[in-house]
């Protein structure tokens, strides 16, 4: 795989049950191009191996032209290892991708038919588990356009299992900022590729079951007693409640 292209509470415990969290995907977006060359190349999607990967072709990548909505996994990788910290690089074709960036991409896939305004998601085991646009919205005019340019994920984002697209997690060169580059270092505004850095890891978001529910109510209960007491004792206010 390539690396880069460029060189308690109140004294007390509550504990949450774990079932029901959100997982972290140890596979990402980081980012698209929709190059300057003939027929809008290199197209291609960038992508970050948070944690090391034995089976990569339990993933696949769909793409949801023109706001049609989702078509589903029309791309599967190979079934390799990947490492983490690898960046790997799915392409629509080999030629115009080297010309431009000077290496190959990792994989090669007909169905990557990006052209600045269609969005991108990521499978695992037939689920979306990233998700690059808006898959029912064609992107032209739109802030998330790349037509001609590209998008990069920012640092520190991303990683757990979502179905939703984040702007606020994405820069973007803005439409046709590639127009007339031959080779992506030479370019006033070159594709990024490989500089993303995930930061700390991702956290589960927990979502408690119906029992963890009732001894998070019961303790939230025990310390509003516990603050009223000591409201009255210390003659902090005249009436207490738990903000």
């Amino acid at each position: 795989m390539k690396k880069h292209l460029c060189t308690g509470l109140a004294g007390g415990v509550l504990m949450l049950g774990t079932a029901g969290l959100s997982q972290a995907t140890s596979l990402i977006i980081t980012g698209v191009i929709d190059g300057p060359l003939t027929g809008g190349t290199p197209k291609a999607v960038e992508l970050y191996v948070s944690n090391n990967i034995s089976d990569l072709s339990v993933y696949g990548l769909g793409f949801a032209n023109n706001g049609g909505g989702s078509d589903g996994i029309e791309f599967t990788f190979s079934a390799v290892s990947a490492s983490a910290g690898d960046f790997i690089y799915v392409a629509s074709e080999n030629d115009k991708f080297f010309n431009f960036f000077g290496v190959a991409p990792d994989s090669i896939s007909s169905a990557l038919t990006i052209n600045g305004d269609d969005a991108v998601e990521l499978y695992k085991g037939g689920t979306v588990v990233d998700v690059f646009g808006a898959i029912a919205v064609d992107g032209t005019g739109e802030p998330w356009e790349y037509l001609d340019g590209w998008a990069y994920r920012n640092d520190a984002t991303g990683g757990l299992d979502t179905s939703t697209f984040l702007l606020s997690e994405w820069y973007f060169s803005g439409p046709n900022a590639l127009d007339g580059a031959t080779v992506n270092l030479t370019t006033e505004h070159p594709f990024p590729a490989g500089p993303f850095s995930p930061g700390a890891p991702p956290q589960p978001v927990p979502t408690p079951e119906p029992a963890t529910m009732l001894l998070l109510g019961s303790g939230l209960a025990g310390l509003a007693s516990v603050r009223l007491r000591l409201a009255r004792e210390k003659n902090y206010c005249k009436k207490s409640s738990l903000p």
